[in-house]
């Protein structure tokens, strides 16, 4: 019995792996196809790899793409047009989210800093207050991103880290 070159899947543990960080930060990202495959009870799927430009470097090799965090993107589908539209799809709104993501705590360290720039028996008083002020309120809910804990941190009861420490990226 031999085994032909079509039913053995690729080795990714092989590949280039790149973060959901350079991900974010991919040229031209897109989602190769590498293999076909079929589950245990028979249905077909799909798994794909990503490619693109990382600082001027094709991330992709002669092996093919890219995993993500040493992932592989495994699509279950009924063919592979419909893989295809949702891998694509999926790449984007992934994307997206961590663009989002990124705005979204660059918005948490604005809070934090205006926090920061009123005296901690302020920002006790404005946390224990029951008509509290609405920006002190989204500048309270924004960090939570940073640490969680809106109330201690408020309240400047915890030392805080450098926040360019933290996430060295947003200077």
């Amino acid at each position: 019995m031999s085994i032909s070159a079509a039913n053995v899947a690729p080795n990714f543990l092989l590949r280039n792996s790149i973060t959901a960080e350079e991900l974010r930060q991919l040229q031209e990202p897109v989602a190769l196809f590498e293999y076909e495959g079929r589950d245990s009870d028979g249905h077909p799927f799909f798994v794909y790899t990503v490619a693109g430009w990382l600082n001027g470097v094709n991330i992709a090799t002669m092996q093919g793409g890219a995993t993500v965090g040493g992932q592989v993107i495994v699509i279950p589908m009924d063919t592979r047009e419909a893989a295809d539209q949702m891998v694509a799809d999926g790449l984007a709104t992934t994307l997206n989210a961590l663009d989002k993501d990124e705005e979204d705590t660059r918005e948490a360290v604005k809070s934090l800093e205006r926090l920061r720039s009123v005296g901690e028996q302020e920002r006790f008083d404005q946390a224990i207050r029951p008509d509290k002020n609405e920006d002190f309120v989204n500048d309270a809910e924004r960090i939570q991103k940073l640490r969680g804990d809106d109330i201690i941190l408020t309240a400047g009861r915890v030392a805080v880290p450098d926040i360019k420490s933290v996430f060295p990226a947003l200077h």
